[in-house]
């Protein structure tokens, strides 16, 4: 039998190491629990999720109606009571997935706006999933004025969460994880995502607006060069080919371009650079440019170039060259990473391993439709590219 003191002494070990493991415990925690929820995790990346808030600004969106003091801090878009408005993404979805992580005040009022437009307000010209815990008719969750939810709990001053799946007529909302609306309402089938700022007597925050946009489809097959073009200057060494399933690209300058032509759209590519000469590997995506006949022009595409280069410098991946830089470097060489590029009419948008990259809107509207070109950039430069898909969008427009 042991001692009552080896007893005592068992016992103040045990519950010291408990506590280190409960601390240990606590830290892990608490660190997971502290990461930036706009940063879209690699695994979640590579199923096609990005972020529209970058947890910093407001860069990819646009500020409409009277609340304009949109802040950051700490990694939440907050807004305290400036009347109403609502921020719009620069860019265009049609199909997707989307998550909201939101807070409002007591008695607060605000919305998640999609498929929206902005010649009248969005809940008008477009569908908002409301957020307002003390709405009888349209509790959180509803689709306003068009389908109204089941109410669930979604407590004001805590953090809750909405997400949608938009794909054509078809509309499911869960808040908090729990679904309150499944139904059909083919009003509006392309727009912006919104945020709305209600009144002036409530305060909205916002920390995790991810999306995953739906419907794109294989541009590459990943055995041969089915569906595009390559297009090698005679006098110059360049080797395209398709190497372990990947498009590698030495050389240059050429380029591969696709067969078909592309206006409005949102594509996703998979890209690794190589190292060259202590840089990087230099490329670019080409989108809306002319297609030359025969080959009466070979050297590098035309168009608007999305940036593929992972070395600090006025242009680095994501960018779009000549037009607007990138906001910070989101990639490096000798890794695979992700580009999303969202184009239509004359607003586009890139997002490099899931973070917004660049956003520009063109005010002469000079790139209307044409190839998408895989850049071959200089003799050293070695890119591979796989993973290349597409689905066409369209403006937004009500259709009844």
């Amino acid at each position: 039998m042991r001692s009552k003191r080896l007893q005592t002494d068992c016992l103040k070990q045990f519950m010291v190491v408990g506590g280190w493991m409960l601390f240990l415990s606590m830290m892990i925690g608490g660190a997971s629990f502290a990461k930036d929820p706009s940063v879209v995790p690699a695994d979640k990346n590579a199923e096609g999720w990005i972020a529209l808030f970058n947890g910093t600004d407001t860069s990819g969106w646009e500020m409409f109606g009277d609340a304009t003091e949109w802040t950051v801090k700490e990694g939440i878009l907050e807004n305290v009571g400036t009347g109403g408005g609502w921020l719009g993404t620069v860019a265009t979805f049609g199909d997707f997935d989307l998550i909201v992580e939101w807070q409002v005040s007591k008695g607060g009022n605000s919305g998640i706006f999609f498929r929206a437009g902005t010649e009248d307000v969005p809940w008008v010209d477009g569908f908002e999933s409301q957020i307002d815990e003390d709405d009888t008719h349209n509790p959180t969750g509803s689709i306003y004025n068009h389908l109204a939810a089941k109410k669930v709990p979604s407590p004001d001053e805590q953090w809750n969460t909405t997400e949608i799946h938009a794909e054509g007529p078809s509309i499911v909302v869960k808040v908090n994880g729990q679904e309150v609306v499944n139904g059909q309402d083919e009003s509006f089938t392309h727009g912006r995502i919104g945020l709305q700022m209600h009144d002036n007597n409530s305060t909205v925050r916002f920390r995790k607006v991810w999306i995953r946009p739906l419907g794109l489809k294989s541009l590459y097959n990943g055995k041969d060069f089915t569906g595009w073009k390559v297009r090698i200057p005679k006098d110059r060494k360049v080797e395209i080919k398709v190497e372990d399933g990947a498009i590698r690209i030495q050389g240059g300058p050429g380029y591969v371009e696709s067969q078909e032509d592309y206006g409005d759209f949102h594509a996703r590519f998979r890209i690794k650079t190589l190292p060259k000469d202590n840089s990087s590997s230099n490329s670019g995506i080409f989108i809306r440019g002319p297609r030359f006949p025969g080959d009466d022009y070979v050297g590098w595409p035309e168009g608007l170039e999305a940036q593929v280069f992972n070395q600090n410098g006025d242009f680095i991946t994501g960018g779009w060259y000549h037009f607007m830089k990138a906001s910070g470097v989101y990639a490096q060489d000798e890794e695979w990473f992700w580009m999303d590029i969202n184009a239509v009419e004359n607003r586009y948008q890139s997002w490099v391993n899931g973070m917004p990259a660049a956003t520009w809107v063109d005010p002469e509207n000079r790139f209307i439709k044409g190839i998408i070109g895989l850049q071959a950039h200089d003799p050293k430069s070695v890119i591979f590219y796989s993973g290349a898909e597409l689905v066409e969008l369209a403006p937004h427009k009500k259709l009844n």
